[in-house]
């Protein structure tokens, strides 16, 4: 995969999004320009145990604004990332490893992607480790974190990658954050909307060489942008 040249927005024309109505089509009661620092919940998050080429339906405990609307539960896949699922509350093939550049129609939509790539945090598997752990956080501003911890690339036991992904509930900001990527196959970082006509795609150079630690998203009322870069 070739890392896009800039994270312009991409748009297509698109249908209203069907589900739960937003409280606010432009959640912002935080400021949205800064990027927070890496909190780690590897000791202290909740355990999700994930195989190769799974995910899980969790709670968030509040209620998070995406694309315009409301969210209380989230999927995790092992492949790094999240999704809100369909319109009937599933997620058709959020367990998918091979990437595309965003927005594209294919399944997953409803994506946040910190890092998605063939990741492999399988406990039962000895090409798997490390561990995916999510925790609701109550500090002003309130968060919903999910971190990916020491989860080596598929079959290459030795490209571990840490990182995690925010979602500020206030702003409806997302922050996707970094200590570790050494993942060397394809990967796609960005947001796409439920039915993937709308969305961010990011570019990966400065992920990938550690020169960026930190990525934050804010939503306009049409797309996210990328508000801060650290």
């Amino acid at each position: 995969l070739v890392p896009s040249s800039s994270a312009e927005p991409s748009t297509a024309p698109s249908e209203e999004p069907s589900g739960q109505p937003s409280r606010s089509s432009q959640p912002s009661s935080e400021p949205s320009s800064m990027c927070g620092e890496f909190q780690d919940i590897s000791t202290d998050g909740n355990v999700v145990v994930l195989p190769d080429d799974e995910s899980e339906e969790v709670p968030m405990n509040n209620t998070f604004t995406f694309f315009g609307i409301d969210y209380t539960t989230t999927f995790i896949s092992s492949n790094g990332f999240l999704s809100f699922g369909d319109k009937d509350g599933d997620c058709p093939n959020c367990i998918e490893y091979e990437t595309e550049p965003f927005p594209n129609t294919d399944t997953p939509n409803n994506v946040i992607a910190p890092l998605w790539t063939d990741l492999n945090p399988s406990p039962f598997d000895d090409d798997g480790g490390g561990s995916v752990t999510y925790k609701y956080v109550m500090n002003m501003p309130d968060k919903f974190i999910t971190q990916w911890t020491e989860v080596p690339e598929y079959d290459e036991n030795d490209n571990i990658n840490t990182f995690q992904v925010a979602l500020y509930f206030d702003s409806g900001c997302i922050e996707y954050k970094y200590l570790q990527v050494l993942t060397e196959d394809d990967l796609n970082v960005g947001v796409e909307n439920n039915d993937g006509t709308v969305g961010l795609d990011i570019p990966t150079a400065s992920i990938l060489d550690g020169s960026t630690t930190c990525v934050r998203l804010c939503y306009d009322g049409n797309n996210y942008a990328v508000v801060d870069e650290q």
